[in-house]
């Protein structure tokens, strides 16, 4: 246990730094016996003589004086810096956070969130982790992450807080050397026959594919990926057509080939984006930051 207090040697550092109890009372914006009681109080706790006290001429540091003055003078300093951490993280200006995500919903929502937050407030890390929606969700559960932004595969209301960021009509995406891809739009009835390329991710909600199947397409599905990029770049080589939430930004695969989307006549359902976090967990001032970032990004 502590035998002194940090106002204690905050007295002292002022009192050996002035020459004299006045001086640091007036420094500090405290009454001379306040300091003087205080000295005395942590002389009695420590065992120690800190001050040779002369009547005419003030105060002089012993040598014990003058070692713990210069160990409260660190002391001090590095109390000030937790101070100011403290107050930037309950500012949600400094912290770190942990988000689970999905590719696309990283391109569109968190990486620009990112550079936001990177700008304005770079005391602030931001560690992104991608996954399946289920373990994503077991993440959340478990505090490994702060927040999801992800799509909304189905979420348990006592134990998730969500929020829309954007409700989302699926586009067809094609090779730019894909016949359909010189039409405005695509009708159901026009990808007859073309190859389908799922995102096979595991989840509670439906898929793009089954959505399809709901609406009565049955492609032919000769691949399947985990990878949203690897899909795309199957797309890219004309292999087939996938559907998406978003545009790709580049409008190319990893592999340099030329995509397109097209809107599709039908309405078959949309797709959730959506922010996530625990009902159970506390609030955070830079993860509110971060969400925040998150909505700027929502379309006008």
């Amino acid at each position: 246990m502590l035998r002194f207090t940090l106002r204690q040697l905050s007295f002292l550092s002022a009192t050996a730094r002035h020459g004299g109890i006045a001086q640091a009372a007036r420094q500090l914006g405290v009454s001379a016996p306040a300091v003087a009681s205080a000295l005395d109080k942590l002389e009695d706790a420590l065992g120690l003589k800190l001050f040779d006290r002369f009547p005419a001429q003030g105060l002089r540091l012993t040598r014990a004086g003058e070692v713990l003055a210069a160990r409260a003078d660190v002391l001090l300093a590095q109390a000030d810096a937790l101070d100011r951490e403290a107050r930037d993280m309950a500012g949600g200006r400094r912290g770190l956070i942990r988000i689970g995500t999905h590719f696309a919903m990283a391109e569109r929502f968190v990486l620009p969130a990112v550079l936001a937050l990177s700008r304005d407030h770079p005391g602030l890390r931001v560690e992104v982790i991608e996954g399946d929606f289920p373990d994503l969700v077991a993440a959340l559960d478990a505090g490994q992450v702060d927040a999801l932004a992800v799509f909304d595969q189905g979420f348990d209301a006592d134990r998730h807080e969500v929020e829309l960021l954007q409700d989302l009509l699926p586009l067809v995406l094609l090779a730019a050397s894909h016949p359909l891809a010189r039409r405005d739009k695509v009708s159901l009835g026009d990808l007859v026959g073309f190859p389908y390329v799922a995102v096979a991710f595991p989840g509670p909600g439906p898929s793009y594919l089954r959505m399809l199947r709901d609406a009565g397409l049955t492609p032919e599905v000769p691949f399947a990926t985990k990878s949203r990029e690897m899909a795309y770049s199957y797309v890219g080589k004309g292999l087939g057509f996938t559907l998406v939430g978003f545009e790709p930004k580049r409008g190319l695969t990893a592999e340099g080939d030329p995509v397109v989307v097209r809107p599709l006549l039908e309405d078959i359902g949309r797709v959730r984006a959506v922010l996530a976090r625990s009902r159970h967990a506390g609030r955070a001032a830079p993860v509110d930051s971060f969400l925040e970032a998150c909505r700027s990004q929502r379309p006008a």
